[in-house]
């Protein structure tokens, strides 16, 4: 009964249910099993995790509480200890597909990926009407470098389910991948009620802006994911403020400093800070949908983030000013993220970038800045260390350089906003903003995209890379 109520995301009967069970039996692996899941879907890992490792100590032989185990120490950033939690649900069932996709969206483990879509589909013939296996193969194809399968996958899902959030909000991505901005941004919109993503839509009585005028209100924009997708995205604060009389834009703290450079908001709040009084509310991501925005109409009117003069000069002062190509680089994002390990690497894979008449600098924060101070051998790098404090910074030390070459991370997106030159190293299956095989971005016009051409092998962009930087003259 607990296992029935956990399916039909009956939070408070799967619980009690449960309860019931171990109260008979305390002994009883299954009813852990439950509490996880309920957990998990709410949001509460700690307990998640505690669930899934009591029913495990109970009956170490389920690969299903390996497998969901491992989705929470994902969800945690604990990575390694995911991977052996995967790896110990596929020894007890290889076929498993949720665990070979979950083991290979950490690993890049193309085989993985290829008996997650094999099991799935084993699933989906076997139950055709379960419209939660149509949706994880769909995100499989997707992975896999197959949009198209994935989208009849996730037509599947919606046929079976039509309120389905997790297979509109798959569908959505995956429509932005391929360009369909139109369907893209509705679906889009469903991922309020995905509970996998943790979002929560601030409880303020105002309403929700539609677009229209406000010529005597003032309309709240607030910052909803990442640090990239804010800068992104703050670029329509400019065009909501055409239509309102002024528009407070809340965003993550080590932003606050940065946003106030641009164009748009009449107020810039951090997250925590008292709010002024408004009329009207809309999360950031939400404003392409809003303005309807296709590939041809994103708004752009030039840089909308600007670095300090002052700290530029102070920057440039520190820089050895010469006739050499000056690079910042970046190769690493916030290893917490889940797919972190699609993104990232480390800075022995650019050996390449470094050549006669180009001098490299450090821009990368965290654990993996520490790399600098041993580059590989031929490697010449600059670090700064905790000279970059904060996005200003940044900002400042970007306005001195010449091309910053990152991966996927939120320098990527100040770089772009600047008007700074940013060369982006891409997964083969990349993230939905990215689109598909161009080489250029309609977000950011001084971008250029360097693609992966096989899952996991960085290769040949930071090849392409390195013969882009050696044809470029200081």
């Amino acid at each position: 009964m607990a296992a029935l109520a956990a399916d039909e995301d009956n939070a408070e009967e799967a619980v009690r249910w449960a309860k019931r069970a171990l109260a008979a039996d305390p002994r009883a692996a299954s009813a852990y099993y439950t509490l996880g899941r309920v957990h998990q879907a709410e949001g509460r890992l700690e307990e998640a995790a505690a669930n899934y490792r009591d029913s495990i100590t109970l009956d170490s032989e389920q690969a299903g509480a390996h497998n969901n185990l491992g989705c929470v120490l994902q969800m945690q950033g604990r990575l390694d200890e995911a991977i052996e939690s995967f790896r110990r649900a596929l020894a007890l069932d290889p076929a498993l597909p949720q665990a070979n996709q979950n083991l290979a969206s950490i690993t890049r483990d193309r085989a993985a990926l290829e008996a997650a879509v094999a099991g799935y589909r084993r699933r989906a013939r076997a139950n055709p009407a379960d419209a939660h296996v149509w949706n994880d193969l769909g995100n499989v194809y997707r992975e896999i470098g197959q949009p198209a399968e994935a989208m009849a996958c996730f037509a599947e899902a919606l046929s079976r389910a039509p309120d389905f959030a997790q297979a509109h909000y798959s569908r959505g991505q995956t429509a932005l991948l391929l360009g369909d901005f139109a369907a893209g941004w509705e679906d889009h919109e469903w991922r309020w009620k995905v509970k996998g993503l943790k979002l929560d839509m601030p409880d303020f009585p105002q309403p929700l802006w539609g677009g229209g005028a406000l010529p005597a209100g003032t309309l709240l924009l607030h910052a909803e994911q990442g640090l990239g997708d804010t800068i992104q995205f703050a670029r329509y604060a400019r065009l909501a403020a055409r239509r309102c009389r002024g528009v407070v834009l809340q965003c993550q703290p080590q932003l606050a400093g940065l946003l106030r450079t641009m164009p748009g908001p009449s107020l810039v709040v951090p997250q925590g800070d008292a709010l002024p009084a408004f009329d009207a509310h809309l999360p950031l991501m939400s404003l392409p949908w809003i303005f309807r925005t296709t590939p041809e109409n994103i708004p752009w009117d030039g840089p909308y983030l600007f670095a300090d003069q002052g700290r530029v000069e102070r920057w440039r002062g520190k820089l050895t000013r010469d006739a050499r190509i000056h690079v910042g680089v970046v190769w690493a994002g916030r290893p917490q993220q889940s797919d972190d390990r699609k993104r990232s690497t480390r800075l022995a894979t650019l050996a390449a970038l470094a050549q006669p008449g180009v001098a490299l600098y450090s821009l990368q924060w965290g654990e993996a800045a520490a790399q600098a101070a041993t580059p590989p051998p031929g490697m010449r790098i600059t670090g700064f260390g905790d000279e970059i404090r904060d996005f200003s910074e940044t900002a400042a030390l970007l306005g001195c350089l010449d091309v910053v070459v990152t991966v996927d991370t939120a320098m990527a997106h100040l770089a772009g906003a600047m008007g700074v030159p940013a060369w982006v190293l891409l997964a083969q299956a990349p993230e939905w903003r990215w689109l598909l095989e161009r080489h250029d971005s309609p977000w950011y016009p001084t971008m250029r995209l360097f693609r992966q051409d096989t899952d996991g092998d960085w290769s040949g962009p930071v090849r392409r890379i390195a013969d882009a930087l050696a044809g470029l003259k200081p």
